[in-house]
């Protein structure tokens, strides 16, 4: 009999199973083939590592045995981060978090942490075992992403919806410390000519410009964001007056207005801003960006090229927008809107997977405007609430009547503004509709901005119960916004949403395409559907389904149109299935 046979013959008990002596070395073999294990006593003095930790740290045994973890301390965490995890172990309890570690050549890496505390017969730590594993590569492909959803890429500042994060931040911090705070909204005046006369690469070198030196005059004291074209937003850190906040803007508008030489020109610029006050005019985090657009619009319209403070009770809508709220409610009293779907389609079989619903504004007399007209003006003043319910009664509707022609594994998606997710009652409303449509909840999907992640501890245990109703929940744009992997871990949604951005230049661009298989292969692990938006071109398509995308949408398959068309479109992919 071989010598390796005897062995484990002699681990065997009367009864057929193994000893518990070899069921433990089984167990520690394991682990240390997959983790990398440290074992110190009390006081934190390694007393073992095993054969990874070496490998990942590059120290040698002799000079991590004796001594303790500060020696592969990567200065990321605070004092505080390593007394929440002491205090924890301390009472006997296990720990666990991610920690970012320092090789002896000086790179870092990351670690999923587990400490074990063992304890002796008073029930008191004498030793504790770290059992890590390595997650560098999870924790780099989260930095590219959240690189990207919260940078401009032309100007490396924060965007749109970083910067709004960012204010929310500022002003809880403002509220709790008595502090003030201005929010500039900096625009240049007719940009529009600087592309259609030199060009928009030539447009895109002045923005550039602009940005830099905003970094400039304002250094660190200040944060910056580029929200949109040719607009910037600033944050004004603890301000004193309006005459402190007044001299901040001109100085901004001296070095700004500096001429700029392109191709052996040299162009002027000229600027408008808006500015807003803390607590003075605005108490919310979106009031405060609102009234200095208002501020803004005054600059703009005396010529351009000023400086306007908001001032309460000023008339500074435009006619159009005054019109238009007008309008939009009587519309909604009226019912003069109509909804339009997008088909999703499986990107393997052609199948229609799903149909998304867009509210169109049929005007009796301007004709079809434009959401992104009227969209923000029903969300500002709260009126997208009933137009909301309209459009999901109306979307149940329809749901029921494809079902009942025939059609079945397809869900269709209502688009949900984070006001309605506020609203009191909102649950038992949607549970209303649903009753009164008599829909199956299946049919349903809602489908969520990133910006709910901005409030995720009060909009949690509503998608909780959305969910709950048998009703799919998706995040919309997903990558432009508030998103993290980490979010998501714990966030209650089904399905995620590619921001068409990112496929407009899949089939061009290597960073386009890195970004978009590394949501998707994440997304994978975490079990998330995920949905490419913006597709246009059949190359686009084939990338996304050899990167493990499952389901698609853009005008590659259909424009948005009218139900009649769509359930022609429903009938042709099932037959073509």
């Amino acid at each position: 009999m071989r010598e390796d046979s005897k062995e484990l013959q002699k681990t065997i008990q009367h009864d057929g199973t193994l000893s518990t002596e070899k069921m433990l070395a089984d167990i520690t073999y394991a682990i240390d083939q997959t983790s990398i294990v440290a074992i110190t006593n009390r006081a934190g003095m390694i007393l073992y590592v095993n054969d990874l930790f070496v490998e990942i740290s590059k120290y040698p045994v002799e000079e991590l045995v004796g001594s303790t973890h500060r020696v592969i301390n990567s200065g990321v965490h605070s004092s505080g981060f390593f007394k929440d995890m002491w205090s924890t172990i301390g009472r006997g309890e296990i720990w666990r978090g991610d920690v970012c570690n320092k090789k002896k050549d000086g790179t870092y890496y990351w670690v999923d942490t587990k400490i074990v505390p063992f304890l002796n017969d008073q029930g008191k730590p004498y030793q504790y075992v770290s059992i890590r594993n390595d997650i560098t590569e999870l924790k780099e492909s989260e930095r590219m992403i959240h690189n990207l959803a919260y940078n401009d890429q032309l100007t490396n500042l924060p965007n749109r919806l970083s910067l709004r994060k960012k204010l929310v931040e500022e002003l809880e911090h403002a509220e709790k410390n008595q502090m003030k705070i201005g929010y500039v909204r900096l625009n240049v005046d007719r940009f529009r000519y600087i592309n259609d006369s030199l060009g928009f690469e030539t447009g895109d070198y002045f923005l550039s410009v602009i940005g830099e030196r905003l970094k400039e005059a304002l250094m660190d004291s200040h944060i910056i964001g580029r929200i949109s074209g040719d607009e910037f937003g600033i944050i004004l850190r603890d301000i004193e007056s309006t005459d402190d906040v007044m001299r901040i803007a001109k100085q901004l508008q001296l070095s700004i207005e500096k001429p700029v030489e392109v191709k052996g020109q040299v162009h002027a610029l000229s600027i408008s801003l808006g500015i807003a006050l803390y607590p003075e005019h605005a108490l919310k985090s979106f009031e405060l960006p609102m009234k200095a657009e208002k501020a803004l619009e005054s600059a703009k319209e005396k010529g351009g090229g000023g400086i306007e403070i908001y001032q309460h009770g000023a008339a500074t809508k435009t006619l159009e927008r005054i019109l238009l709220e007008n309008d939009l409610r009587k519309s909604i009293q009226l019912n003069h809107f109509s909804l339009d779907y997008q088909p999703k389609v499986n990107l393997l079989s052609g199948e229609v997977t799903g149909l998304e619903a867009l509210v169109r504004w049929d005007h009796p007399e301007l004709g079809r405007i434009s959401p992104d007209k009227f969209i923000p003006i029903a969300e500002e003043t709260k009126l997208i609430v009933p137009l909301g319910n309209w459009v999901l009664r109306e979307a149940c509707k329809q749901a029921m009547k494809w079902y009942n022609k025939g059609f079945t594994g397809f869900r269709v998606a209502v688009n949900m503004s984070t006001i309605q997710l506020e609203e009191p009652f909102f649950i038992e409303k949607i549970q209303s509709i649903l009753i009164e449509t008599n829909v199956l909840p299946e049919l349903l999907e809602i489908e969520l901005t990133e910006s709910v992640l901005a409030n995720m501890n009060q909009v949690h245990t509503i998608i909780e119960e959305i969910r709950r109703q048998g009703i799919i929940v998706s995040l919309d744009d997903f990558g432009t916004g508030y998103s993290t992997f980490s979010y998501l871990k714990d966030f209650p949604v089904d399905t995620l949403k590619i921001d068409m951005t990112f496929i407009q230049d899949l089939h061009e661009k290597e960073e386009s395409r890195a970004i978009v298989k590394t949501i998707i292969s994440l997304a994978n692990t975490i079990g998330l559907n995920v949905i490419a938006e913006g597709i246009e071109l059949k190359e686009q398509a084939e990338i996304l389904l050899d990167y493990g995308c499952q389901e698609g949408q853009g005008y590659y398959y259909s424009r948005p149109t009218t139900p009649e068309v769509c359930e022609a479109f429903m009938e042709k992919s099932r037959i073509i299935e």
